[in-house]
């Protein structure tokens, strides 16, 4: 709060005047100084009024950490881990949909196996749907085939982990509690404030079906995975927010991360600081500061964010340094987390999504085709170590990170 000052020069009575009326003349530097304390003035106020950049990377329940070097491990003399990850969101309307799905999954397997770069998949368990909800016996077939192949994926060592847009379809949730009613573990949140973000997965799910709903799609969505994926077992502990959408505030990001709690997750992938569309707004963040802690309650959930580059995030279609991204300190390894969309390889989704650009199919294929040689290349001269995210989160709980 500013004091009024009692000795501020002024101006415009004759020295004739009683001492209590009378004003001095300022001096040169006293008219200097109030000059330039009225030009800084606009500038000042501008600062003092403008909302500081909202960074999650900067609540009091969000700490950084990082991974510190181990000695006697496979990764041990390399620069920096390289995760690999893509939203699994195909579009499947058809039954040639899914069988084109097919064909790029195994595109994308045979890249991994070739070139010893594994995949970690976002799987949108809302796209599966048909294979367990559709009334055409083609559909059906031909999605769950789709289903098995990416759990053939996974058993070459591949990951898994779950993604929404939203609230998870309900009669995929009917599905599931028609088979097993589970639990739902709640802590009573039910408010919220309007969000700075693209209204996707958070707007979608907390703000329009509330907290339970919310924890009941990521609890039936983990369960649908891990009984599709892993057979049965409790194998999906990831999930990454559609539109990187977790709210809008502290208190909303709090509310995220304590549903992905009560779901049984233990790990996230996709922060994002400023406003959705602003030139401020940028997904996850640059190595060194995209792994954190995230304290809910008693327990611990990991944030291991994309890796923030050019066109918002680190991605095989788009160029970056991986080598100077890599660069880490003597008693780190730090982590480089890109992000890919294989339907962005599918005809059926480029020709009904319109925010889908860039190159020919093919060229794309060929874009990506490169990319792997790359990570294989830098690979081999020790610069990047592949992992999924499944690994990596074992490796940040075992030590503590």
């Amino acid at each position: 709060m500013l004091k009024r000052q009692s000795q501020w020069p002024v101006i415009g009575l004759s020295e004739g005047k009683s001492p209590a009326a009378r004003r001095r003349v300022p001096s040169y530097k006293q008219t200097a100084i109030a000059v330039l304390l009225l030009a800084a003035f606009p500038l000042l106020l501008t600062q003092c009024i403008s909302p500081s950049i909202e960074d999650p990377f900067s609540y009091p329940f969000i700490k950084l950490t990082h991974i510190g070097r181990l000695e006697g491990k496979p990764f041990s003399n390399y620069r920096a881990f390289y995760v690999l990850s893509e939203d699994f969101e195909p579009v499947i309307h058809t039954p040639e949909d899914a069988d084109e799905m097919r064909t790029i999954l195994r595109f994308a397997s045979d890249l991994s196996e070739k070139n010893g770069v594994p995949w970690t998949h976002f799987v949108d368990v809302n796209t599966l749907a048909p294979a367990f909800i559709s009334d055409d016996p083609g559909l059906k077939l031909r999605t769950t085939q789709m289903i098995e192949d990416l759990a053939q994926m996974t058993g070459r060592g591949d990951d898994c982990e779950l993604h929404l847009h939203g609230g998870m379809d309900s009669r995929l949730i009917d599905y599931m509690r028609a088979k097993e009613r589970l639990k739902i573990k709640l802590e009573g949140i039910e408010t919220a404030h309007v969000s700075r973000q693209r209204k996707s997965f958070f707007f979608n799910s907390f703000n329009r079906d509330g907290y339970r709903n919310t924890v009941a799609s990521l609890t039936y969505g983990k369960r649908l995975l891990e009984d599709s994926l892993y057979g049965g077992k409790s194998s999906v502990l990831g999930f990454r927010p559609g539109g990187w959408d977790h709210g809008g505030n502290a208190e909303e990001t709090f509310i995220y991360f304590n549903a992905l709690s009560d779901a049984g997750l233990a790990f996230n992938s996709g922060l994002s600081s400023g406003v959705f569309g602003g030139k401020d707004w940028r997904v996850g963040n640059k190595p060194g500061r995209n792994l954190a802690a995230v304290r809910v309650g008693a327990n611990t959930i990991f944030e291991i964010s994309p890796t923030s580059g050019p066109g918002g995030y680190v991605n095989p279609m788009l160029d970056a340094d991986l080598t100077k991204l890599a660069d880490s300190p003597k008693d780190e390894i730090r982590v480089i987390v890109s992000v890919f969309h294989l339907s962005q390889l599918q005809k059926s989704a480029v020709e009904t999504d319109e925010s889908i650009s860039g190159p020919h199919l093919e060229d794309m294929r060929q874009h990506l085709e490169r990319h792997f040689a790359m990570v294989r290349d830098l690979r081999e001269k020790g610069v990047l170590y592949p992992i999924t995210l499944r690994e990596l989160y074992a490796l940040m709980a075992a030590n503590g990170s």
